[in-house]
């Protein structure tokens, strides 16, 4: 984790921030599992969760205007993020509800009703909750993984979609590419259910 920091802070670069926070996740699940948290890593992840919006929102959103504010804001959130970060500590504490450990069970059920009729905050509440499934049973990795991927398109596009909405821009475009994600996220969780059942 303190190579990853050390090479942010001297780089700009999304995948070392994406990196970061990946890592960040598997070891708050992994503490998750001994109902402990760490305070540092939580903070982490939710001052650099805009940051990584901006990245994403460069790579998805092609209009020139957009990728301009992007850029000013992505300035703006990389200067607060490195502040966190050269004074980064783990601070690992017990925690007295298990909330973030969840078994196959609550997965599968969680899992149940069809993505197709779901506004984008619920798929978005959905695919945090297949993170906390994926990275406490192993076992189902490469399923969760594949409708947590689509989940995360399907919201990447969303964000997109509001900035170009913002901006006074045709939205039909981003909207038809959200739509392919969601059908593809249906399919996985179609097949995760078929094959653990």
């Amino acid at each position: 984790m303190k190579k990853l920091i050390k090479k942010y802070i001297k780089k700009d670069d999304k995948k070392l921030l994406h990196k970061l926070r990946i890592s960040s996740r598997k070891k708050l699940s992994k503490l998750s599992l001994e109902k402990k948290s760490d305070l540092g890593l939580e903070l982490l992840l939710k001052k650099s969760s805009s940051l990584r919006d901006t990245d994403v929102g460069l790579k998805i959103c092609k209009n020139q205007k957009i990728k301009k504010y992007l850029k000013k804001k992505h300035k703006k959130l990389r200067k607060e993020f490195i502040f966190l970060l050269k004074s980064f500590k783990n601070e690992v504490v017990n925690k007295v509800s298990n909330e973030d450990i969840l078994n196959i069970s609550k997965c599968k059920n969680i899992l149940q009703k069809s993505f197709l009729d779901r506004k984008e905050n619920e798929l978005h509440k959905i695919r945090l909750e297949i993170k906390k499934c994926r990275y406490t049973n192993s076992k189902y990795e490469k399923y969760l993984k594949k409708i947590q991927d689509s989940l995360g398109m399907v919201h990447d596009y969303y964000k997109c979609e509001k900035l170009m909405a913002k901006f006074g821009f045709d939205v039909k475009n981003i909207i038809k590419k959200k739509l392919k994600f969601i059908k593809k996220a249906e399919k996985a969780r179609k097949t995760f259910l078929l094959l653990h059942q």
